[in-house]
């Protein structure tokens, strides 16, 4: 188990900016603070828990914020993605939200009180509810697409021909965008940073939208605003020749694409030559 000898602090405020640790091999760390290794070492001592939260942060175990209503944290499979069970309903985060979690986890813990224990974490959650779609209900409809072999299921959206994502936030972006990074853009003779990162193509709907309601392994769903903009979105993309006919634009676009750059139908994979038809 390793051991923190020393902390340095932040002389105005007082917060921890990094921290030195004996590791489990007797060498010395200079750490970050960061929300991650303040849960990882607990240089503070502040968390109830011997080691800090290794077994939450390695994938291990769960972490149950309140027993009422239920509010639970579990890692998953995928790195920095996280399971948020409230109220019998359960959402995964991305790894661009895993901050925000993170540091929600670390208020609950270290709450004054019981009451205001859960209150990060269920924000969280709200707005994770609010800005991202049900990736269960997407997940479920994928099959309902007659191209759904141009779809691929993947930790961050859909992607869609190996190169458009559309994200949980019902957001599209090549593939090959860090959506980590924020963009630039001119203003007169300057180019400067924006705090966003801009779609690849970005698609509004000028319309109200009438709520569509599906049926899923016998039960059903009502799909929400953004639930809908995603899934229209896809259906952009795999017809995107002829809602959008600029057949120079695509024609570069797609030498990135598995389609064919040329006519825009999917590639066809090239037949395995039959060996048992060989004699030698």
């Amino acid at each position: 188990m390793s051991e923190t000898i020393d902390v340095s602090r932040d002389a105005e405020t007082g917060e921890v900016q990094q921290f030195t640790i004996i590791d489990d091999d007797g060498q010395p760390q200079l750490l970050k603070a960061t929300v991650e290794n303040m849960l990882l070492y607990d240089p503070e001592n502040n968390l109830p828990f011997d080691g800090g939260l290794y077994g939450f942060m390695s994938g291990d175990e769960a972490l149950l914020v309140q027993d009422e209503p239920e509010l639970l944290v579990a890692p998953t499979n995928n790195e920095y993605c996280y399971l948020i069970r409230y109220r019998g309903d359960t959402i995964e985060t991305t790894p661009k939200e895993s901050g925000r979690v993170l540091q929600a986890i670390h208020d609950a813990i270290v709450a004054d009180t019981e009451e205001s224990r859960a209150d990060s974490l269920i924000e969280v959650y709200d707005t994770i509810m609010a800005e991202t779609v049900r990736k269960d209900v997407v997940n479920a409809l994928r099959g309902t697409f007659e191209e759904h072999t141009r779809i691929e299921e993947t930790v961050s959206g859909w992607l869609v021909d190996d190169f458009f994502l559309v994200d949980w936030t019902a957001s599209m972006y090549a593939a090959t965008d860090d959506r980590s990074k924020r963009d630039v853009v001119r203003q007169g003779s300057a180019v400067v940073e924006t705090d966003r990162s801009y779609e690849f193509v970005q698609i509004s709907i000028r319309r109200d939208i009438n709520p569509v309601a599906v049926g899923i392994g016998g039960e059903t769903y009502r799909l929400t605003e953004r639930e809908m903009l995603f899934l229209a979105k896809v259906r952009w993309l795999l017809a995107r020749r002829h809602h959008h006919p600029d057949m120079s634009f695509w024609k570069y676009v797609d030498k990135y694409t598995s389609v064919d750059s040329a006519t825009g139908d999917p590639e066809e994979d090239e037949e395995e030559p039959d060996l048992d038809s060989f004699s030698i």
